[in-house]
């Protein structure tokens, strides 16, 4: 033992470095990774806290990639679909020959927003209670006290907002029926979010053949296999740089193997559609 203290004492200033390292970085808040916590929406919660919990759900569920937020810019804004800076003060009286109070409106908006459409906007939104929003009861309280607090004070809490109709609940964009494609592009709104034109960029990609056709070979897979994937499972293939989850998922369950093939065939048309 008291031969190697010789050696062994050179190190001691190395084992301290190192101690004091492997200290500290336990000691520091940015190693102590705790995950984050769930907050339950309830009857408890103020309308202050519910207008929070609104104001993640908002940001999270893709409302963003067609509203925008901008004070003073008055209803237009920037966006694909009305400013939401504002909306509070804008819809306190609700609409002509609709809701007459705010929270009416703005919950038959969540639940149908096909009933009233702003001027200047076309009928694209899908119910938030349906995909890809798929928001519960509970969260449409959440968005509703935080799109109060867009210009006045959130007064709602859960309960007092009504739930949605079975009418609501049950409605699909029309379509279904036809086997037509360009007529369900047109009803199932696709043109709200997608251009037929090259190079005219709305929500999602345009859907002209080449742009389709370079899509599919970065893919790795064939113009017809990569068309039915992004139609049935949008999630499958995104591109960066457009927003995430905004399509909706269940195409495929609205649509029939007959009208899923049509579509490919009039997406897949060489030289522009039929």
């Amino acid at each position: 033992m008291i031969r190697a203290l010789p050696y062994a004492t050179p190190l001691i200033p190395a084992f301290i470095v190192i101690g004091f390292f492997v200290w500290f970085a336990n000691w520091i808040p940015q190693t102590r990774w705790e995950p984050p916590k769930v907050q339950a929406i309830s009857e408890a919660l103020t309308p202050q806290e519910l207008a929070e919990v609104g104001r993640g759900i908002v940001r999270q569920r893709g409302c963003l990639a067609c509203h925008t937020i901008e004070p003073g810019a008055g209803v237009k804004g920037g966006g694909r679909g009305p400013n939401l800076a504002g909306v509070a003060a804008r819809r306190a009286q609700g609409v002509k020959d609709g809701p007459g109070d705010l929270v009416g409106y703005l919950a038959q908006t969540l639940y149908e927003p096909g009933a009233y459409v702003v001027e200047g906007y076309a009928d694209i939104m899908p119910s938030s209670i349906a995909a890809p929003a798929s928001l519960g009861y509970e969260e449409v309280v959440a968005v509703i006290a935080y799109l109060q607090s867009l210009g006045k004070s959130p007064t709602v809490k859960v309960g007092d907002v009504p739930r949605p109709a079975a009418s609501a609940r049950s409605a699909q964009p029309a379509g279904a029926a036809t086997a037509d494609p360009a007529a369900m592009f047109a009803a199932l709104a696709c043109e709200g979010c997608h251009s037929l034109k090259a190079g005219e960029t709305k929500i999602g990609p345009a859907l002209d053949a080449a742009g389709i056709k370079q899509a599919a070979a970065e893919r790795g897979m064939s113009l017809e296999a990569f068309l039915m994937e992004s139609i049935v499972d949008p999630k499958a293939y995104e591109r960066k740089d457009f927003p995430s989850g905004v399509m909706p998922p269940d195409y495929g369950a609205r649509m029939n193997a007959t009208q899923l093939a049509a579509m490919v065939r009039y997406l897949a048309a060489p030289g522009g559609r039929p």
